[in-house]
Formats: structure tokens, sequence, C-alpha cells
């Protein structure tokens, strides 16, 4: 467990005594990592990228790989509905099927194209790397934030295993399990297993206190390794997921009363009767707030479909020929299944009532299959290093959303304003003559199907100038074909209305060409007390949910069916250039340097662009992403290596960055959707630390601060558009969502060894700045005013471990501490002030305890 040793080419766990691992020097050696596609020192390629081995995992308490966002600088994961993964700012928010993210999460180089299959429990991990800024040139997908790259432990010639266990708060359990058996001199097998269970540390009163959010995951590798002869080897891994997990609960607040769906139109919602006073949108919210309910509980109704059911099957394979001491051909093949059940995308109303729900009513079905060469050599004295190939993936992704809506009320004043074009004044005290209707259609459900095939071609090389000076220069050429299909169903407006005046509650609608088409009209209440009477309660009681689907039963009109169909192919070229100066020995000798490292790249990254459904205007273009990244940057060991610090200074300019906000379609349906921020930049730095003041103690840190800026960012202004006006709001003061602009963590490790084992003490402390969650202009608004509003305060978690292992170094007891203080802090989901109002936070864990054993034999 010594953290002196940390080479990360040693594919299996430290198993030494104790008292030999208190014997080291506390020398910091080197570690390997395969950043540039080969086996070469952390310390010597022009990279930013951290590197944690197995072993740290294990010592951090890192049981799933959302957990690297405490200690790796400039990154931010959010695990939930959609897994969203950032690297400097730069990530993407949804897991829809038509994005592709921008973060490339690779498995022994295999690509995992969608977000829900990145977030890998720590399944028998020799090392993960995060490499920082856009990786245009060597790595299978072309991505514009960064890569994670997994590297398992591979099947050798030894007989070895282990086993672990552990339990903790909130009735949480663990088990993995791993063993290496050969077969024959030259067959070798691998196998694990992993499965994490907990009842959830929020409850959910309005599903019967159902834990929320819930772990229960379980995962099942097997791997392979044949090596005939010393210039051939074929590796295969096969990985088989299931997750059956209950998503995060949320609780609603309000950032503002401006928005549409409230006070911004003088909207009535089930349970209004004074159109001036209007009061069930925001009781519904209160009714699941925080500060109503208390800590760490939802209300969000019985309804909502809050389950996470994912069915994943991987398989890929590897074949590695040394065609001779210089020259490498590697093959790379890789097919994967994925199968998504139902789930609640969106809770827009964020209460207990059921008025809005965005929801994947159908299987999402996604598979890929992916085929990649690649030639790796060196001339004889190895002064060129060189890396060619050729990337090919086919993927195929469908997707159901279903958009349902409740009815709602307008005054005849406000429906006369908004005929007019004229933003809505508050209606006179108790109203006048109440309209009942729909603000866009009542149910849009809509089929979504993606084809995309990606091929690419990359080079890159390495030469070395002199023996300190290194100049690399790299190329990819990439060409993504999209064929995208949206068909839509909408609600069967002529028998709505038919049920309508069948209770003789309403009379003829009144069209006022308000909400475009999918409207069609809103109805009068005949009622003797007009408002008093709660119209709107009237009319949505005559379409309740009555099979329990989270959705309303309006009747669906077959003839309303829409087909709409896309293809383009998406082409871009990524260059690099870097040049790195190693300072030579004679420079740093009597100084208390040991090494040093200076680098300066510029490089480009490219995210392809897509077709986006938009209700019923079918599928909108949305322009691909390139990012150009200008970074410095430093490595250094000192004090005779027992220092290592490694920082970089990076300034990234952004071509129309996809983001995700809140609009509408010709018929006036509030949707989710992407869009294109024409220009932004960021600058940033970065720093990481790792010291050895002595062998026993180890101290690691680090920190970044980014600074995001859009340069053009204009979007249509939503409320001017439902009342027929054009107006473009400027958006360029806004920061980038989900990610802090600053973020550090410390961890702090001591290790002593009495005559009965050794026992290690760590602490880790981590810091995020203020983080917006919000998608519109109205919520950054809101977060200027109070953070809390559409954000979250910076915070700080901190974090405990203690562990045993006896003197044969074969068995450890760990007890572990997170969130010690017990901090409240919001993890999303996301703040909507513009068109439904609300802010659904959803919470961290908690104060958390437990204790795990692991033996290896």
């Amino acid at each position: 467990m010594e953290k002196a040793f940390r080479n990360l080419s040693l594919m299996a766990a430290l198993s030494l005594p104790a008292t030999e691992l208190l014997a080291a020097s506390g020398i910091l050696e080197e570690v390997l990592v395969t950043a540039r596609k080969r086996s070469e020192s952390m310390q010597d390629i022009p990279i930013a990228v951290s590197a944690i081995s197995g072993e740290d995992l294990r010592e951090r308490g890192i049981a799933n790989t959302a957990e690297l966002t405490k200690s790796v600088p400039s990154l931010e994961i959010r695990k939930g509905q959609a897994n969203q993964i950032y690297i400097r700012g730069i990530g993407e928010r949804t897991g829809f099927a038509r994005v592709d993210p921008t973060v490339g999460v690779y498995l022994d180089d295999l690509f995992l194209p969608r977000s829900d299959g990145q977030l890998l429990d720590t399944v028998d991990i020799a090392s993960i790397q995060v490499l920082r800024g856009p990786q245009g040139t060597l790595f299978g997908k072309n991505t514009t934030g960064g890569a994670m790259v997994v590297s398992l432990r591979k099947p050798d010639d030894s007989y070895e295993a282990y086993v672990e266990a552990g339990i903790g708060s909130y009735n949480h359990r663990r088990f993995k399990a791993g063993f290496n058996l050969p077969i024959s001199d030259t067959f070798f097998t691998r196998t694990a297993v992993h499965v994490t269970k907990d009842d959830g540390y929020f409850e959910n009163i309005g599903q019967n206190g159902r834990g929320n959010p819930s772990n229960d995951r379980q995962a099942f590798l097997f791997q392979t390794r044949w090596e005939p002869s010393a210039t051939f080897s074929l590796d295969t891994q096969t990985f088989v997921g299931k997750i059956r997990e209950n998503l995060a609960g949320i609780n609603c607040s309000i950032p503002t009363k401006d928005s549409l769906y409230y006070e911004g139109l003088w909207v009535a919602h089930p349970g209004d009767t004074d159109p001036s006073n209007l009061r069930a949108f925001e009781e519904n919210c209160n009714a699941n707030s925080r500060d109503r309910l208390g800590d760490l509980t939802a209300n969000q109704g019985p309804n909502p479909r809050l389950e996470k059911d994912l069915d994943t099957y991987l398989f890929g394979t590897t074949a590695t020929w040394e065609l001779s001491e210089s020259l490498q051909l590697k093959t790379i093949v890789g097919l994967r299944s994925e199968k998504e059940g139902p789930i609640q995308a969106s809770d827009p109303d964020g209460g207990p009532a059921l008025w809005s729900s965005y929801i994947n009513t159908e299987d999402s079905d996604r598979r890929s299959y992916s085929l990649e060469f690649q030639l790796n050599g060196s001339n004889a004295d190895q002064s060129l290093r060189y890396t060619v190939g050729l990337f090919g993936m086919r993927e195929t992704n469908s997707e159901n959303f279903t958009v349902s809506n409740v009815f709602r009320g307008l005054d005849s004043t406000t429906l006369g304003d908004l005929a007019a074009g004229r933003t809505p004044s508050r209606p006179p005290p108790t109203g006048t003559v109440p309209l009942v209707g729909f603000i866009g259609s009542p149910l849009v459900i809509s089929d979504f199907a993606l084809e995309n095939e990606t091929t690419a071609l990359f080079a890159q090389v390495s030469y070395d100038v002199t023996a300190q000076l290194e100049l690399t220069l790299g190329y990819r050429f990439t060409n993504e074909k999209r064929h995208s299909e949206l068909d839509t169903l909408e609600a069967d407006m002529a028998a709505i209305e038919s049920r309508l005046l069948a209770s003789n509650a309403f009379g003829a609608p009144r069209s006022a060409g308000a909400f475009g088409a999918g409207a069609g009209g809103f109805y009068p209440y005949l009622g003797p007390l007009r408002w008093l009477d709660d119209p709107v309660s009237i009319a949505a009681a005559l379409f309740p949910d009555a099979d329990g689907d989270a959705l309303l039963d309006y009747p669906i009109d077959p003839n309303s069916a829409r087909s709409d169909e896309r293809e383009e192919t998406f082409r871009q070229s990524t260059p690099m250039v870097s040049l790195s100066y190693h300072l030579s020995d004679d420079w740093l000798q009597d100084s208390f340097f040991s090494s040093a490292l200076l680098y300066a790249t510029w490089s480009r990254g490219f995210k392809s662009g897509f077709f986006e459904p938009r209700g019923i205007d079918g599928l909108q273009r949305i322009e691909p992403e390139v990012v150009t990244n200008h970074e410095i940057g430093f490595k250094v060991d000192a004090f005779e290596r027992s220092l290592r610090l490694n920082g970089a200074i990076y300034m990234m300019d952004y071509e129309d960055q996809q983001l995700i906000a809140v609009g509408s379609d010709s018929a006036q349906n509030v949707a989710v959707v992407f869009g294109n921020a024409g220009q932004s930049r960021i600058t940033g730095f970065e720093l990481e630390m790792l010291w050895l003041p002595s062998p026993a103690l180890q101290i690691n840190a680090s920190f970044s601060a980014n600074d995001y800026e859009f340069l053009e960012f204009n979007e249509l202004d939503l409320a001017a558009a439902l009342t027929g006006q054009e107006k473009v709001v400027d958006r360029t003061d806004e920061t980038f969502p989900v990610s802090p602009e600053r973020s550090g963590a410390l961890g702090i490790q001591y290790q002593w060894a009495p005559d009965w084992g050794a026992i290690t003490a760590r602490l880790d402390a981590s810091y995020k700045s203020d983080i917006f969650y919000g998608f519109d202009p109205g919520s950054y608004r809101a977060f200027e005013r109070s953070t809390e509003s559409a954000g979250q305060p910076a915070y700080t978690l901190l974090d405990a471990r203690f562990t045993w292992q006896n003197p044969e170094g074969d068995t450890t007891v760990s007890l572990w501490l997170k969130n010690l203080a017990d901090e409240r802090y919001r993890i999303g989901v996301v703040a909507v002030a513009d068109s439904s109002g609300t802010f659904n936070e959803s919470w961290g864990e908690p104060r958390m305890m437990g204790l795990d054993i692991r033996y290896s034999f």
C-alpha cells in the first residue's frame, strides 16, 4: 500500500507484507501512461493527464469513476438519469441518443459511445487516465472535452485471486471478487464480478417511502489472453452489466414567479380560483419543497417513472502483432448492445401533481460495432516514434419520447392581450370569463431513430530534435454520416373537444390565434360561479391517468402522424502540434529539481453535428462544434524525487458549442431542445502535486481555475415567441452550466507499522465553487440574485478512511466515512425559470460510513 510505488505498468494489486511496504524509500517512481498509444512516463509527455492506479482507487475508497470528480482537476461528473461528464467546462448534459458525448470514455481501447454506459464501477481496474483538453488525433472517437482511459488488469500466468465485501449506511452492500487462472502455458483467463446495492438515502413519501437514489448494479467481466508466440497475442473481454436502480429524488423550488406557466402569462392550474391571485402552481411546488418536507425527503406523487433499468453487453478483442522490434500492428474490434427501459426524463411542474411529464415511454435500444487498426513504430534508435491508424464505427439508437400537459386556464382579458400580441397584465380581482385549454399540444409522442457511421484516418509522429527537444505532429480526418428519422403523433383535439362539450360545463371554443395551431382554442366555462368553481380542475378530471403510466389519458389522433427524415455527412480535420523540452541534467545540477519538462501544445477537437427533434416541426439541424486548444505546461520532480508538481495554462476557443435550452415548436409546444452558442472561450490553469515528506507520509493536492466566457450567444426569447413577437436575448454574460469555475482537492495519508500489521489513515477534502444548474436566461438572472435559486453555492466535502493490513499482507480491513461534516449540496437537476418556472433539486450523499474487508490469495 506504500504510495511511493505507483508504477501503473503493474497490472496486479500490491500484496507485500506491511513491514516491507514501510521499508520503501520515499522516492516517487515513474508513472507509466498510454496517452500516446505507447507506454511512456507521465512526466515525459506534453499532455495534461491525471493517472490513478487500481491500488490508489482502493486506498481512496473510490468505488465508481464518478468519484474521480473529487480529486481530478477540471473534472466534473454528475451521475443520474443521464450521466454527465465535463472536462474544463466542456460536457454533454442530457444523454439523448441524438447527441454524442464530448468526453470520450475508453475501456481498454474500446470507445463507449453513450453516456449511460460510461460511468463504470471499478471492476478489476489497473489504472484510469484522465486526459484534459481536446483529443482529436489518436483516440477512436474525436472528442472536444477530453478522454477517460480505463485499463483493466489483464490475465497472465499467475494464480491469484481476491475477494472484497463491504457494508455501510442505508443498507449498503457490496461484493467484489476476481481470480486469475492460467489454462496453459499460452492461454490465460481472468474473471471478476461486482455487486453493489443499497436502499437509497432520499425518501419519496409520494411513492410509499421508496429510497432514491438507490444503487443496484451487477457486473460480470471475463477476459482471456492467448500468447501462441513471442510476436503475437490475442486479448478478449466480455462484459455483462445490469442496473436496476431508483433515480435521484428531487425537491422543488421556484426561481422566479415571472415564468410563462405562472405570472408571465397569468396561467391558472387545477386548484386556482382567482386568476389575479394564482396559488396552485406554487403550492404544488411547495408540496415537494425541502422547507416543507424536511431534510432528504421528497413528494413527487405516485406516478413518476423513477427507475433506471439498463442492460449492457460488451465484447471486445485486441490482436497484437510484433512485426519487428520496432513495429507493432494492433487490431481492435468492439461489439456493444444496450437496452434501457422506460424512464422519466423530466418533471417540469416539480411537484406531486401530474401536470407536465416528459417520459421515455418505450425501451431504448442501442447497438454499436467498431473496428480500429493501429500501427505503432519507431526507427532504430527510437528518436522517431509514430502511430498511424484507421477507425470505423457504426451505431444505431432508438428513443421514444412523450410530452404530456394538463389543461390550463386563462382569463378572457389575458387571452385578449395574447391575441393582440401584447404581454398580459394581471387580470382583475376574481377575474372575468374563465377559459380552459392548452398551451401547446396536450400530448406529443415522438419516435426517434439514429444511424451513425464514423470513419477516421489518424497519424501522430514524435521526433527527438535533440536529446532534450521533442516535436510532435498529429493529424486526423473524421467523416461522420448521420441518418435520423422522426415519427410523431398528437392527441385528438376533436375527441377532446367532444368530451369537454358533452360535460355541459364548457362552451364552444374561442379561437384567438394564440399559442399556434396545436392549441386548437380555449373553451369558456359555463358554471355559475365562474372562477370560484375551479374550472381547470373540472376539465382536467375528464382526462385522468387511469393506467398509472404518469401520462394523462388523451385520445390519440392517427391522422396527426408526421414523419421526417434527414441525412448529412459531417467532415472535419483536427491537427495538433506540440513542442516539449527536457531541462538537461547540467542545468539541474546543484538545484532542488530532479527533472523538469516544459511543453507547448496547439490542438483541435471536433464533435459531429446532428438533427434535433423539435416537436411538430420535425428534425432541425444542429451545427458541429470545434474546440481549439492553446496550452503551455510544465512537469517537475524535485527534492530528490520526493515532490511532483505538474501544471498547465490554456486558452480554448469554442465554436458552435452545442447547448441544451428550453424552446418551442411552431405549435408552441415547450420542450427541451439543443442549439448552438456561436463563440465561447475557456481560459484557465491546473495544478497537481504529489509529495512524500517521508516514506510514511503522503500529501496530494490539485487545483483548477477556469473562466468560462460566451462571446456570441443569442437566443429567441420564449415569452415573446408565445405572443407572436420575434425578440433576441443576448446571453453572453452567463457562465457555463454544471461546471464550477474553481475546484480543489487535498489528501493526506499516513502509515505506521506496529507489530500486528500496518495502519493507514487518510483524509481527503474536495472543494467546488458556485455551480449554475439553469437552462435559460431567467434561471441565470435568478442565479445572480441568489445562487441557491438556480444552482449550488460553493461547498467542501471531507472523507476519511482507516485501513489495517495484516503482517502477511493478504488481508485488509477498512473503515470509511464520507461527507464527514454531513454537508448538503445539490448535484442537479435543472432550473428552468422562463417556461415551467421550477428548480428541480437533487441532493448529494449525506454522511455515510461503512466497513470493507479484502482478502487476497
